[in-house]
């Protein structure tokens, strides 16, 4: 199977609003068109998503969100909006709910300020009756069960208990069979791998771009997402002619732990990096589904490895399909061809590729690691754009451990540098000599 999806996002806050999105209802996109305050937006050409045969082309799925974005901006030039409503309306669109994208579409034409009003009213009030979570979850008492599941399983166990609240808050009789015991409930789970030498802000958003997707278009909701740092071996060898470059370990690890503390559902995973040698990827999606499983058992988890146009050429497709691993691959738009043109009609198998078509920062939409890198072996000059590329909380982590006067070769690496942090070495499966 194959989709290539169009996945825009007009949104230029590289901090990521984290949107809780839910499953769409509606099977088609619409393209967005132009836009006149004066008129109601013009007649949109549909795309229906499909599943692609091999060897045929494959479809293009093409987002709502510019279209919805113009009808909130006209709706405003109408009635006026508080500006904490138009936020919230604003998250509603960015998640592409089903039946948000069903209400804006209907008032789209609505002349009457009351009616708009009324009805954004109760929108905002009620949010979206057909989303598996809430954007404002309430809080769960410190004695509840949830809280002895250990790390790193912790951020999706809080997601399976809001999900099973609010499905049993929408269920049926009891004995009626979707409340069955014994019926298990799909779930979807991402993971990526990789060097994360170091982590930036396109690694991030990579896993919110796939969310979105999977979410409007399959009928399963994502609970949660995995980072999964390699082996040092692996990024000593990719560092080779420059191995002052390599972050080591104990700071690769913690700038990932950094940069997603803030998320309610991502979470790296320490166990690649602590075993004896160099894992591929199977293992690790292995690993995670077995996991999950094993502490899930009501739950049927479908593991999505996430990834970029550069590793997803060389995959192996056939083992994927034949471990029932499902991938999506998020590239820029001018990355597409090139993607497909190496895939051919490997693509059609197995790979989801998602267009992320976001209006990005110069500085950001270039983020690599290598260029991270590179500015940080200038930190003074490169403040600003380091920033940028990375986040805050992950530029502030580089500044208080010197790490880019360690790469720059201004400052040695540490002994300490170079060893396990105490709250690692629980999961280290071999003893360093």
């Amino acid at each position: 199977m194959a989709f290539v999806a169009s996945s825009p996002d007009l949104l230029k806050d590289i901090d990521l609003v984290e949107v809780e999105s839910s499953e769409a209802t509606a099977t088609t996109r619409e393209r967005g068109g132009g836009y006149s305050p004066s008129a109601v937006s013009p007649h949109h050409e549909e795309t229906k998503i499909t599943i692609g045969h091999e060897g045929e082309a494959p479809t293009f799925a093409i987002s709502q969100r510019n279209r919805l974005y113009q009808i909130l901006k006209r709706l405003s030039t109408i009635a006026t909006i508080p500006e904490d409503e138009l936020l919230l309306l604003k998250k509603l669109v960015d998640a592409e709910i089903g039946d948000v994208i069903k209400f804006l579409v209907e008032i789209e034409s609505e002349q009457s300020v009351a009616v708009i009003r009324e009805k954004l009213s109760i929108l905002v009030k009620d949010g979206s009756p057909s989303k598996h979570r809430s954007l404002v979850r309430p809080a769960l008492p410190s004695h509840h069960p949830v809280w002895s599941i250990q790390y790193p399983l912790l951020k999706i166990a809080q997601n399976l208990e809001h999900l099973q609240g609010l499905s049993a808050d929408s269920a049926g009789p009891a004995n009626s069979p979707a409340s069955s015991p014994s019926k298990k409930t799909d779930v979807i789970v991402l993971v990526s791998s990789g060097a994360y030498n170091p982590i930036h802000m396109l690694h991030i958003r990579a896993f919110y771009v796939a969310r979105q997707y999977v979410e409007s278009n399959y009928k399963f909701p994502v609970v949660g997402a995995f980072i999964s740092p390699s082996h040092d071996t692996y990024v000593r060898v990719k560092n080779r002619r420059n191995p002052r470059e390599m972050i080591t370990k104990r700071h690769r690890l913690a700038l990932i732990e950094t940069a997603v503390a803030s998320s309610s559902w991502i979470e790296v995973d320490k166990w690649e990096i602590t075993r004896r040698r160099v894992l591929d990827y199977l293992s690790t999606l292995t690993h995670v589904r077995e996991m999950c499983e094993s502490h899930f058992p009501r739950y049927r988890v479908h593991v999505m490895y996430v990834c970029g146009c550069n590793t997803v050429v060389k995959l192996s497709h056939s083992a994927l399909r034949d471990e029932g691993f499902g991938c999506i691959t998020v590239c820029r738009p001018t990355q597409t061809d090139m993607v497909i043109k190496h895939l051919g009609k490997t693509l059609s198998k197995t790979t989801t590729i998602v267009e992320d078509t976001g209006v990005l920062p110069c500085d950001l939409e270039r983020a690599t690691s290598f260029r991270v890198r590179q500015a940080l072996s200038n930190v003074g000059a490169n403040a600003n754009k380091i920033e940028m590329m990375v986040g805050k909380p992950v530029f502030q982590y580089f500044m208080k451990h010197e790490i880019g006067e360690k790469i720059a070769g201004k400052v040695s690496w540490t002994e300490e540098d170079k060893q396990w942090r105490q709250e690692d070495l629980t999961y280290v499966e071999y003893t360093e000599s």
